[in-house]
């Protein structure tokens, strides 16, 4: 374990990725709850009936969905790549200390799994209900928690100073798709540092 690189290297990169996906799919064509209210009829009065029907309930529905995707306030997919990147590093640590003796059983691996998946879970709900705040400051907030965790678990300096930046490009400078950008590049430069950086038994051994 004294000869390899850091471990945030990791985690650090899945989240870029994860979230330079999400800056890609935004991109595409929105989805639109109705798309059965497009349909033509095809048949006699009673499957007109049910397409007229159709339209006025795709509609209401489609403006439902709409404003209560807009009142949470989050980029398509950002919280998805929380929970991801979540998922991504517990498997990757457990992997990690399996490999090096002291793995945890498999049954604990998937409890620290699920229960942080809820957890998650709970505390986005807590941002939007109790505090108001918009969803991609909840996602950037859960997101720079889980950097300072991680910069905890590894003592870490870097990774202290790549969640304050995080936290900087993510919520201060910038919102949206430009957010996540620039939060990408700031977390992929972190892990591209970490695995340019020389081993521990070398650095100690010059």
């Amino acid at each position: 374990m004294g000869n390899e690189r850091p471990r945030y290297w990791f985690p650090l990169a899945l989240l870029g990725f994860a979230q330079l996906i999400v800056v890609a799919l935004s991109f595409g064509p929105p989805w639109s709850g109705g798309w059965f209210a497009y349909a033509p009829a095809t048949g006699g009065q009673q499957f007109l009936t049910q397409h007229l029907y159709g339209v006025e309930m795709s509609r209401e529905n489609a403006i439902a969905l709409d404003a209560s995707v807009s009142g949470l306030g989050r980029n398509d997919g950002w919280l998805f790549a929380v929970l991801a990147t979540y998922l991504g590093t517990v498997l990757f640590y457990a992997l990690r200390a399996r490999r090096a003796g002291n793995g945890l059983p498999w049954w604990k691996v998937l409890a620290i799994a699920v229960g942080g998946l809820v957890g998650i879970l709970l505390a986005d709900l807590v941002g939007y209900w109790e505090f108001d705040m918009d969803g991609d400051v909840r996602s950037a907030v859960l997101l720079t928690v889980g950097l300072l965790l991680l910069a905890w678990l590894d003592r870490s300096v870097p990774v202290l100073v790549v969640a304050a930046a995080f936290v900087l490009c993510a919520v201060v400078l910038a919102q949206g798709r430009l957010a996540l950008l620039l939060s990408s590049l700031v977390v992929l430069a972190g892990a591209f540092a970490a695995l340019l950086s020389r081993p521990k038994a070398a650095a100690e051994g010059d």
